[in-house]
């Protein structure tokens, strides 16, 4: 949210525009007004820091001069003439055009080359602060002294009802975010990154803290699925894991891209526990210091030990399972009523009406809820689970509660609702 200043000398055509921006577009802005007018003793630059302060005709140089705005205050202009350069904001275009301007002037900050001070608190380097992560780039930026960390993503590529659950609900263990333009932004304002607070509470308590710290983790992947939203999404690099200005609570970010894989929650657990090996023994490689290894002698990390041995068990087990599968069989479904032949290509397959949602969509079938069930793949087999369906889910007739996991045998009928399909493993 940007806190703006409007100065104009038209008080009618101002009380609109500001109706117009609080109505509309009040996560957007903050106008402070004083007194409770809208006159031009509205905006007191000498108490309030603004990100931006819109003139109109006339006022610069009569009420306010440049020269006393502080510096990193981005200066707007609202023109009854035609617009000169980016700066100036036709008053009589539609007021979503004005909001549109508006707001980019705030996003961009102020034009050096237009004599408009630049912002004390500037993005930081890119080279400095952008990570390489698979199939995209994080980066940090200051902005009106916020941090956030942000991430390009075309809208092709993001996953929209993700977006929407997101910046909808505040939901416990993730940081707040928002996509807007193309850019999926996430405050980390005060935050230290997991990594950072690792490396400066290497004592007994920290680690007992970081327990507690996988611990929540966990959870929040667990709930997930509430917001119907997918582990996929997790960034799982202590780099970008945040701690809270308390040092009490752990939060994820999310990145809301389409992803044709997508993990289980067993995966995800494996994953999280493998942090616990990674936070010990370095990231990127880096050597441990000389106060780790006197530590690790002296047993100072035995409580961690059957976390990073079930760390490792677990993905050398993910992916011998994963290179067997590949190699050795083809898992499918067959839908009776059309013969239809569905692959099962991910280790989490979700089926039901809502194609926004699911991986197989059953569209024609209003008997089938939205999310009915999910195909879930464990080492040892495929599981169906029911979703708590209306109508409920069935195999070889026997009804499955809600939540529970029943294994699928090959060959054996899957029922969701009055739709019948054929589960069928078949080793090459």
């Amino acid at each position: 949210m940007y806190r703006i200043g409007i100065l104009e000398r038209d008080e009618n055509y101002l009380w609109r525009l500001v109706g117009f921006l609080k109505e509309h577009h009040k996560e957007s802005f903050e106008i402070n007004v004083k007194g409770g007018g809208f006159g031009l003793d509205a905006v007191d630059i000498k108490a309030v820091t603004y990100d931006a302060l819109f003139l109109g005709d006339g006022i610069e140089n009569a009420e306010i001069k440049t020269e006393e705005i502080p510096s990193g205050t981005v200066i707007g202009y609202l023109t009854e003439e035609d617009a000169c350069d980016e700066r100036h904001i036709g008053k009589y275009q539609s007021m979503e055009q004005i909001y549109r301007q508006m707001l980019k002037l705030c996003e961009a900050g102020a034009d050096s080359e237009e004599g408009v001070a630049e912002s004390v608190e500037s993005a930081e380097p890119a080279a400095e602060a952008a990570q390489e992560h698979d199939g995209f780039r994080t980066e940090h930026v200051t902005e009106n002294g916020e941090t956030y960390c942000v991430c390009k993503i075309a809208e092709a590529a993001v996953d929209g009802l993700a977006v929407r659950m997101l910046s909808g609900n505040r939901i416990k263990g993730l940081l707040q975010a928002k996509y807007k333009e193309g850019v999926w932004r996430i405050r980390i304002t005060g935050m230290k990154s997991m990594y950072d607070y690792v490396r400066e509470n290497d004592g007994t308590k920290g680690k007992e803290q970081l327990l507690r710290f996988f611990a929540d983790m966990i959870a929040t992947a667990l709930s997930l699925e509430e917001y119907m939203l997918s582990t996929d999404g997790l960034l799982l690099d202590p780099r970008e894991i945040y701690v809270d200005k308390s040092g009490e609570t752990i939060l994820m970010p999310y990145i809301p891209l389409k992803s044709d894989m997508c993990k289980d929650a067993g995966q995800c657990l494996a994953e999280i526990r493998a942090l616990c090996d990674t936070l010990l023994t370095g990231l990127s490689g880096e050597e441990k210091t000389q106060a780790a290894e006197e530590e690790d002698a002296c047993g100072g990390t035995e409580e961690f030990d059957g976390l990073k041995k079930n760390a490792k068990d677990s993905l050398e087990l993910k992916q011998r399972t994963k290179a067997r599968d590949k190699a050795d069989t083809v898992t499918y479904i067959i839908r009776k009523r059309t013969g239809e032949k569905v692959v099962i290509n991910r280790s989490l397959f979700k089926m039901g009406k809502d194609a926004s949602y699911v991986d197989y969509c059953i569209k024609d079938n209003p008997a089938v809820s939205r999310n009915h069930a999910d195909i879930v793949q464990k080492p040892d087999g495929f599981y169906l689970v029911d979703k708590g369906s209306l109508n409920h889910t069935f195999i070889n007739g026997r009804k499955l509660e809600a939540g529970e996991y029943r294994k699928l045998e090959d060959g054996c009928l899957m029922q969701l609702a009055n739709d019948v399909f054929e589960f069928r493993s078949l080793t090459k």
